[in-house]
Formats: structure tokens, C-alpha cells, sequence
């Protein structure tokens, strides 16, 4: 696949999952030279009792 291809689905479905738990996902963008290179995706859960 190529970009562009894809639903964008599994984005929505990881965000529902983290939240269920308790958790939170935030997206970044990765940079390089004043350049977006990609993105950086920050998982945060609580943790276990």
C-alpha cells in the first residue's frame, strides 16, 4: 500500500481500546530539518493494582 490507501481505521479502534482502559494516545509529528519526517504516538495507561 501506498499512502492514502489505507481506512484509517486502526487509529480509532487503538484510541477506543486505550481509553477503555483508562489510558490516553497523543499523535506528534516527527521532525527532521524543519521537515515532518512521520509521526511519534504516545501510549500512556494507569498502572496495574
Amino acid at each position: 500500500h501506498s499512502f492514502g490507501e489505507h481506512s484509517g481505521l486502526g487509529l480509532a479502534i487503538s484510541r477506543q481500546i486505550i481509553e477503555a482502559h483508562g489510558g490516553t494516545i497523543r499523535a506528534d509529528n516527527r521532525m527532521k530539518d524543519g521537515k515532518v519526517m512521520g509521526a511519534c504516538f504516545t501510549v500512556e495507561l494507569p498502572e496495574a493494582v
